[in-house]
């Protein structure tokens, strides 16, 4: 009985931390395709930003790039920041990838996964919107077909 409580908890606590791993906002620096450092916490504050996770592996990843390119056009996303964060891909593979299918964000990479797991990111793609008040607004496999981002 005791051995099924403490598996229980454990099954428990492992849920809430998965659960505060995916609302909490975490920073983070990663080169982008260009080489220059990107620094999500000199972003957050001014307006949302959009993080969509992607490996150029991933066929929904390119299946979704019209769905991102559409959410870009919302009324208000002049004021937004579009992040792609490449997960474990090098940048010729990450480069090869935005070519090809056209990928409209800012790329960063995130070779080593670090910030996929610090985001909860267990499988790919994934859609954040962090808002001005630096929360998790919107989270999904697939970008939003519509958010008002004017508020």
């Amino acid at each position: 009985m005791k051995k099924i409580i403490v598996a229980v908890f454990a099954a428990v606590a492992a849920g809430c931390l998965l659960y505060a791993a995916q609302d909490a906002v975490e920073n983070f620096s990663l080169p982008q395709l260009d080489g220059k450092q990107f620094k999500l916490e000199e972003n957050l504050g001014r307006g949302y930003v959009v993080l969509n996770f992607w490996a150029r592996w991933c066929t929904s990843c390119e299946e979704e790039v019209p769905e991102l390119a559409a959410l870009k056009k919302l009324p208000g996303t002049d004021k937004v920041l579009f992040v792609g964060v490449n997960v474990g891909d090098n940048a010729e593979k990450a480069s090869k990838f935005v070519k090809k299918t056209k990928y409209p964000y800012l790329v960063v990479l995130d070779k080593d996964k670090a910030v996929a797991k610090k985001y909860g990111v267990l499988g790919l793609p994934v859609t954040i919107i962090i808002s001005k008040d630096k929360k998790i607004v919107f989270r999904g496999s697939r970008p939003p077909k519509t958010f008002d981002f004017t508020k």
